[in-house]
């Protein structure tokens, strides 16, 4: 089967040629579907992209002002093992602490490991007032727990993958604030 499209001296590119008022055939019909199986097959859609896209627009719509990371504390590279310790490794490494700044508060959380591979979050906020700290995770329900009158809170077993906090003073004063997406 020839898939050359007829000659169109009006448009014409080299020998090949493209009628822009032409409607597609069945030969442009599987020119295009072979396409897209080869661009499948080479570039594949993650299989998680509904999900994430679902996730980012969710914390969208919170209307939250972002938060800034800051500082990122890592565990030496003993502490994970000799493997990790060569020149080559290029494996991430695990945050331990981060702290997130805005202009109305300042959060730091420390992330340990917890039971059955999960993750404990431990967090303080400053300036200390009553708060309500949102745990966002794509795919899982928002797990909401108040801050004590220290400004500390918790989340005891998490599981890992990306989250983001939204915090909310319990007071009604300013707006609420979330941290970027992280990776539990």
């Amino acid at each position: 089967m020839d898939l050359t499209p007829e000659r169109n001296d009006d448009e014409a590119v080299g020998h090949l040629s493209f009628d822009p008022k032409g409607v597609l055939d069945a030969g442009d019909g599987a020119v295009l579907t072979r396409l897209a199986r080869l661009v499948e097959s080479a570039d594949p859609v993650p299989d998680d992209l509904v999900e994430r896209s679902l996730f980012a627009i969710t914390l969208a719509g919170l209307e939250a002002e972002m938060m800034e990371a800051v500082y990122l504390d890592t565990p030496l590279a003993g502490v994970r093992g000799a493997a990790a310790a060569r020149a080559d490794d290029t494996a991430p490494t695990e945050a331990k602490t981060i702290t997130f700044t805005h202009d109305s508060l300042t959060v730091m959380i420390s992330l340990s490991p917890a039971p059955g591979g999960k993750v404990r979050i431990d967090g303080w906020a400053a300036p200390a007032a009553g708060l309500s700290v949102e745990l966002h995770r794509p795919g899982a329900d928002v797990v909401t727990v108040a801050s004590d009158e220290d400004g500390r809170f918790a989340f005891e077993a998490v599981d890992r993958g990306r989250a983001s906090l939204v915090v909310r003073r319990t007071d009604g004063g300013a707006g609420a604030v979330s941290t970027p997406v992280i990776e539990l």
